[in-house]
């Protein structure tokens, strides 16, 4: 075969695969109950400390209400009440006191409040969670995975994204793979059309952050893992600022951060109800037909007196 035929068709392979937008399985981490109220106690925190930054502002005040009666409901009282009767009155009590002072734009209150409702929180950790899942680092891990699938829900809401940020499926990795080849090149920022969520989604991310820096703190034998996992979580939190587009924000968190968020701290994922697979990315045929074309180019070029071209 004309070995500039063979280039031709190299070339021709990579340009297909960085314009094919191949399908990627996504995460199923399942639940646990324990890494789920450490969730809890985190999102709570998050949206009360977001209440506090806008008293007196009804209309975001009753956005945080929405928000805080998804995470704390009956269901959570009744939990509550069935290992400390003290606090599964006065969380929801201070949760609503601390909306309720808000709304009536008192500052002083709310602060009060707030200092009160993270004293009760810490409370309900050793009560719903022993100690060895809370000694547990791939338990902690876990909540961080499901405070950021929050942070992508409401990132999602921020722009009325029409699809699931936490569906791995539906990004369009072909723009990744084009942007990791540029240097990182910025998209143009999104529309934001909620605001609220939109804050909301960061404060999330943050939290996530913090929970992971304090995780690495005490897991210093994962070092190379734990830096590439920080490194995701700046550029996370850096793209959700600058209103990055879904996709890319969804590549900062399934692929650059939960492999290796994943592997390091051995987090078991779940067998798909209807198939039985492990819900897990693949290394897809476009991206390695890239890999091996590009390969092919260099070898190529760099021989062409041995190819004779």
């Amino acid at each position: 075969m004309n070995n500039k035929l063979v280039v031709m068709l190299l070339s021709a392979i990579i340009a297909s695969g960085l314009m094919y937008p191949y399908p990627v399985f996504a995460h199923n981490f399942g639940e646990d109950e324990s890494a789920s109220w450490l969730a809890k106690v985190a999102e709570i925190r998050t949206e009360i400390n977001l209440v506090a930054k806008h008293v007196g502002n009804t209309i975001v005040n009753s956005y945080y209400s929405n928000v805080l009666g998804m995470y704390w409901n009956a269901n959570d009282t009744l939990k509550m009440g069935g290992t400390n009767t003290l606090l599964q009155t006065a969380i929801p009590f201070t949760i609503n006191a601390t909306l309720s002072d808000a709304r009536a734009g008192n500052q002083p209150a709310v602060s009060d409040d707030v200092l009160k409702l993270n004293t009760y929180l810490n409370e309900s950790i050793p009560a719903m969670v022993d100690k060895n899942s809370l000694d547990n680092s791939t338990v902690r891990a876990l909540a961080i995975v499901f405070v950021l699938q929050e942070a992508l829900e409401k990132y999602g809401n921020a722009l009325h994204s029409k699809i699931d940020l936490n569906d791995m499926s539906q990004m369009n990795m072909s723009r990744g793979s084009m942007s990791g080849m540029s240097g990182g090149m910025s998209s143009m920022p999104s529309t934001v059309v909620d605001q609220n969520a939109y804050e909301n989604s960061i404060g999330l991310a943050t939290t996530a952050q913090s929970m992971f820096n304090d995780l690495a703190a005490n897991n210093t034998d994962k070092s190379n893992p734990n830096t590439k996992i920080s490194s995701a979580f700046t550029q996370l939190v850096q793209d959700l600022n600058n209103k990055a587009d879904a996709n890319t924000v969804m590549m900062d968190i399934h692929v650059k951060l939960h492999p290796f968020l994943i592997s390091a701290y051995k987090i078991q994922e779940v067998a798909d109800a209807n198939t039985g697979v492990l819900a897990v990315p693949e290394f897809p045929l476009p991206e390695l037909l890239i890999v091996v074309s590009i390969a092919g180019l260099v070898v190529a070029t760099r021989f062409r007196p041995v190819f004779g071209f």
